[in-house]
This record gives structure tokens, sequence and C-alpha cells, in this order.
């Protein structure tokens, strides 16, 4: 039985939301370690949307028969995050100047990986069922 797309797509949301009620709710508290919370917003929104296409790209290539097109399509995906989080990161660097917050990006990061670890345990459980159905 497979699940819709949205249903496989709930813990992504419920992480993004509890980011950003984290963030809400200690922003004074990060503001006093220099940590700036709209950039921290940002870096969730942006992370959220990209393991949302990025889940879409998984999940869209499990269906397949030929194996190679997982492999292409985690490989693409990696590409895709890399570049859109390498180019926002340059260009938040750039603009924000003297006022930047490199623990804002060190806080970002660390959402990376909390959002690619969910990520990757979706997939790999929709990749499971799949193949255990054949």
């Amino acid at each position: 039985m497979q699940q819709s797309f949205a249903k496989k797509m709930l813990p992504l949301f419920f992480a993004f939301v509890l980011v950003n009620s984290l963030v809400l709710y200690y922003q004074k508290d990060l503001d006093q370690h220099k940590i700036d919370s709209l950039v921290v917003f940002a870096a969730n929104i942006l992370l959220f949307i990209l393991s949302v296409l990025s889940l879409a790209m998984h999940t869209r290539s499990i269906d397949k028969k030929n194996p190679n097109a997982s492999v292409r399509a985690v490989m693409a995906a990696t590409l895709m995050k890399l570049m859109v989080l390498s180019i926002a990161a340059l260009v938040y660097l750039f603009w924000s100047g003297s006022s930047r917050s490199l623990e804002a990006i060190f806080a970002g990061m660390i959402l990376y990986v909390v959002y690619t670890f969910i990520e990757v345990r979706i997939a790999s459980k929709t990749n499971q069922n799949n193949n255990g159905d054949k």
C-alpha cells in the first residue's frame, strides 16, 4: 500500500513548524547569542522547500524499474541542495556586510542535518515498503 505524498511529507512539516516555533519562543535568547532569528527562519523555509522537492524526486524515482534512476535522483537532489544553499549563504554574506551572523549560518547547517536525516528516513521507508511488496 502506497502512502500519499502529503502523508509522507508530514514529518518534514512537523519539523518545519517545530523549528519556527522554537525560534519564535527563544528569539530574545538567540539575539543575545548573536544568532539572527530572521536568518534561521529563512534557512528553515529554504530547507523545507528543498527537502520537499528532494523527497518528490526520490518518491518518483523509487517507482521506476531502473535502479539507476534512484541513484540519479539522490545525486540530483544533493547537487540541487548544495547549489541552492551555497548560493543563499554567499548572497547573505555579501549583502549583510558587517552585521552578518555566522552563528545563524551554523544553525542553518544544523537544520540541514536534521532535514536530511528526516528525508532519508522517509525515503528509505518508502523504498523498503515498495521493494517488500514485490
